[in-house]
């Protein structure tokens, strides 16, 4: 009987801390990152750019400007050194926002656009990729990460800059080569907040049909290049390693020509001119109904995803470069 009953303790403890691990925060440099905390601030961030701000295109010139000074704020309140790289768009006065210097010994960059399409709060399209990019910069100020890192907010990443080269991540990358940077590896955060469970909510693009991709759309897709795969692959394993978010890659050949959706966001730019570049994504319109329309609000997003996003991000960027 006492043996039975130590047996029975051993298991609650067991059990106990099991719970406990799945259940609370996740190590980060011998302390933790809080979930709760980690949500309630990608909600702040994407109830100002959402729904305070709104609509944040070239064509809403002060509301642009909001979004780019809320990025600069944030990234400085958090101890960042940040500058911007202003350009005319449209005769107005663009500029990314920048936390971070290159180093020539190699430097990492993680990139999201902050502005939309007209006549959309663009909560998903790139709100999600904002917040989940500030809350990284956050999480890994607390110490030195093993490789430099910058992080970029691009502006003028929709229409009617998309595919010239006014987009801001144009602008970053073709600097970047001029500079002859040592650019080791470009993130792209491109819509992270669509996850859904429905049977049939994913659709894959007809040349990637019979390759076996998931039709359910509760995944992060990770999508490379040829050359960029190496840069994926070590993504990959850091996300499924520190987070519960199932994640699915893809890497294509010719810079993504034969796969035009491949191409769809800032990722591109790098590949033009040479960078390694992964894109994660929710898949956007392949997956979100809501895509570049007024129904793409911030109620319709998973604030849960989102944090395993974060969660795993964080601990690529703690261990990338090792």
């Amino acid at each position: 009987m006492g043996l039975f009953q130590a047996n029975v303790s051993w298991m609650v403890l067991v059990l106990f801390i099991l719970s406990f691990l799945s259940s609370n925060p996740a190590p980060l440099y011998g302390k933790t990152m809080d979930k709760a905390e980690i949500r309630q601030r990608l909600q702040q961030h994407l109830t100002y750019l959402s729904v305070e701000l709104g609509e944040r295109c070239i064509y809403r010139p002060q509301n642009l400007k909001a979004a780019e000074n809320y990025v600069l704020r944030e990234l400085e309140s958090m101890g960042h050194t940040v500058r911007r790289q202003p350009f005319i768009c449209q005769r107005v006065e663009v500029a990314n926002v920048i936390a971070g210097d290159p180093d020539p010994r190699g430097y990492y960059l993680l990139g999201a656009h902050f502005d939309t399409v007209a006549d959309t709060p663009g909560a998903d399209d790139n709100a999600s990729g904002v917040a989940v990019l500030l809350e990284v910069a956050r999480l890994t100020r607390e110490a030195p990460t093993p490789k430099p890192w910058a992080f970029v907010g691009f502006t003028t990443e929709e229409p009617p800059a998309f595919y010239t080269p006014y987009m801001g991540s144009s602008v970053y990358a073709k600097t970047a080569r001029k500079n002859r940077e040592n650019l080791l590896g470009m993130l792209c955060l491109e819509s992270v907040g669509y996850f859904v469970q429905e049977p049939d909510s994913q659709q894959i693009p007809l040349t990637l049909k019979f390759l076996g991709y998931s039709t359910t759309g509760n995944y992060l897709g990770l999508v490379a290049n040829w050359g960029s795969r190496p840069l994926m692959q070590n993504l990959e394993r850091a996300l499924v390693a520190a987070s519960s978010l199932p994640v699915s890659t893809l890497a294509v050949p010719l810079a993504g020509s034969l796969i035009p959706e491949t191409r769809l966001s800032d990722h591109a730019n790098f590949w033009d001119e040479g960078f390694p570049a992964v894109m994660l994504t929710d898949t956007a319109f392949l997956r979100n109904p809501n895509y570049h329309t007024p129904r793409d609000t911030m109620d319709t997003l998973n604030l849960d995803a989102m944090v395993e996003l974060t969660v795993g991000l964080t601990h690529f960027v703690n261990q990338a470069g090792k």
